[in-house]
């Protein structure tokens, strides 16, 4: 049986003891395992409260695959479409950050999301927003997205010495 056959058979064997009707679907792109999940009025269970139970289904099949095969697999679960609109919603929520800096020229954090809703906005804002940035800050739970203004290393040495000379100022005062 190869990766695919493995994944499609383990992933109908779990949504059979959490689910009525369940249909599943592999394909493989780059590398990248795509589990496409259909469930009529059901999605929510396997979604689970902001994408936990679909994280943690995924989390399950890498390792039973691993541990049948030997080899690590990458996988990606969606759920009616559910990766689809969580993308549409990271964006819509990067664009109010990146309105929000751009209207007070300063920083602004969000936190509350995981690496993978993260990295969506990061590359989000990098593609639609040249002027700005985005990196993370933090660690664990504590992990916060920040979005700024972008500034060349000839600003930033400007602003450190411009921190540097008012620091001194005070100090003299």
């Amino acid at each position: 049986m190869d990766k695919a056959e493995i994944i499609k058979k383990h992933t109908q064997d779990l949504l059979d003891k959490m689910v009525e009707n369940a249909d599943v679907e592999v394909t493989e792109e780059d590398g990248m395992f795509h589990v496409n999940i259909k469930t009529e009025d059901e999605a929510p269970t396997v979604i689970g409260r902001h994408g936990e139970t679909i994280r943690a289904l995924q989390k399950i099949l890498e390792v039973i695959v691993f541990k049948e095969t030997g080899e690590k697999a990458d996988l990606l679960i969606n759920v009616n479409d559910y990766r689809e609109k969580q993308v549409e919603r990271l964006e819509y929520i990067a664009d109010q950050a990146a309105s929000k800096v751009e209207d007070r020229q300063s920083a602004t954090y969000l936190r509350g999301f995981s690496s993978y809703e993260r990295r969506i906005m990061h590359e989000y804002i990098a593609k639609t927003y040249p002027e700005l940035t985005s990196y993370s800050i933090g660690e664990g739970r504590d992990r916060r997205l920040v979005v700024d203004i972008a500034r060349d290393n000839d600003d930033r040495d400007h602003q450190e010495q411009s921190e540097e000379h008012e620091e001194e100022l005070k100090i003299e005062v």
